[in-house]
């Protein structure tokens, strides 16, 4: 099973992700048995005070309500970096491969501190790509990763 880690989406108001242009495009070329989609998703953190910042798909309800745009901090970084490795640490046993494909520059940023504290045993398993401004690429990618 692979995962497949996006950026999350102004959808988590109403708890669904796939409303956005970036997911709707995994959705639809993913091969549902073998790819399960998850979010990147600052407001765990920073609304509701959890120290997890991975939400799968399963798990969109959870944000539900809020909208928070992740506006870059260096402040924000550590903190959402800690979150993101306790999320990986939570859920890498559940897939063979992690893919997290990004690109908005607090995520970014927190993802490779993140990287960098967990064990290698988790590490191995992830491939984390970042591509800063230029949504068209952005989209180019999700699919070659997907086909």
């Amino acid at each position: 099973m692979i995962l497949l880690v996006l950026p999350c989406n102004s959808g988590a108001l109403e708890g669904n992700y796939f409303i956005g242009k970036y997911w709707k495009l995994a959705d639809r070329y993913r091969d549902k048995n073998k790819v399960v989609l998850g979010a990147v998703d600052c407001i765990p953190v920073f609304a509701m005070g959890e120290k997890d910042g991975i939400v799968l798909e399963t798990e969109m309800h959870k944000v539900k309500g809020h909208d928070i745009y992740p506006r870059y901090s260096k402040k924000k970084v550590d903190v959402l970096a800690e979150a993101i490795a306790n999320g990986l640490k939570r859920i890498h046993k559940d897939f063979d491969k992690i893919i997290i494909l990004l690109n908005v520059k607090l995520y970014g940023e927190a993802t490779r501190k993140a990287l960098e504290m967990l064990p290698d045993e988790i590490r191995e398993k992830i491939e984390f790509i970042y591509i800063n401004g230029y949504p068209g690429k952005f989209m180019k990618k999700i699919k070659e990763v997907l086909t």
